[in-house]
């Protein structure tokens, strides 16, 4: 009887070593940091920075007829901004900023073309878009995206907006604990980015307004 339970015993322990999880490989693509780690190093940091130079008051676009024409950007990236136009034209059409937005499939390059345009369009205002900072990361490496817009009355040329925002994404650090490989949780895709870009830019048209100053107490802690 003691023979049996010894032998029985041996075969659970083989099976436990061999097949039992133990020493079951396990992968997972993604896991979140340690919990005793703080939220920036689990997450990817987004940061972001808008800058305000002019605007209407508090005048409002929904009345407004307005065209897009496409994004200009640096001539290392020109391919990429009709594409980014087309997401400043869905989330401008999904935030109603304007009661009409036509999707104008040509770049300026001098005012008074874009003008010959919206006549051309039969629109209300322009709104210009350049891209001076672009950035794709290729979710390893931080990205960014910077875009400067511009409002303009299509009869006169008059600005009525004027102003620049900008979004970046730092990938969390690798970080070795008790584990033996770590892999950063990746940055957003650039597309996502521009999404996101594109709705706090849409958001800041529609309020018409631009948010309220930084009391003096803030500002030291604001970024240039």
């Amino acid at each position: 009887m003691g023979l049996a339970v010894k032998i029985l015993g041996i075969l659970m322990v083989i099976g436990f070593l061999s097949g039992g999880p133990g020493c079951t490989h396990v992968q997972h693509d993604q896991f979140p940091a340690p919990s005793w780690n703080p939220p920036i190093l689990a997450t990817p940091r987004i940061t972001d920075q808008e800058r305000i130079f002019v605007h209407p008051g508090g005048s409002s676009m929904k009345a407004r007829r307005a065209g897009l024409l496409n994004f200009r950007t640096d001539v290392s990236i020109t391919g990429l901004g009709p594409s980014i136009t087309e997401i400043f034209y869905r989330e401008f059409l999904a935030k109603r900023v304007f009661a009409e937005v036509v999707q104008i499939p040509e770049t300026f390059n001098r005012m008074d073309e874009a003008l010959r345009l919206a006549r051309h369009y039969k629109v209300d205002v322009l709104v210009l878009g350049e891209v001076p900072y672009y950035l794709d990361g290729g979710t390893v490496g931080s990205s960014g995206l910077q875009v400067d817009l511009k409002v303009v009355e299509a009869a006169n040329g008059r600005l009525l907006w004027s102003f620049r925002d900008s979004i970046k994404a730092t990938p969390r650090p690798l970080i070795s604990l008790i584990v033996v490989e770590t892999r950063p949780y990746p940055t957003p895709a650039m597309g996502n980015l521009t999404a996101q870009l594109a709705q706090r830019m849409a958001e800041t048209l529609e309020r018409g307004t631009p948010p309220p100053p930084a009391t003096g107490i803030a500002s030291w802690f604001l970024p240039d």
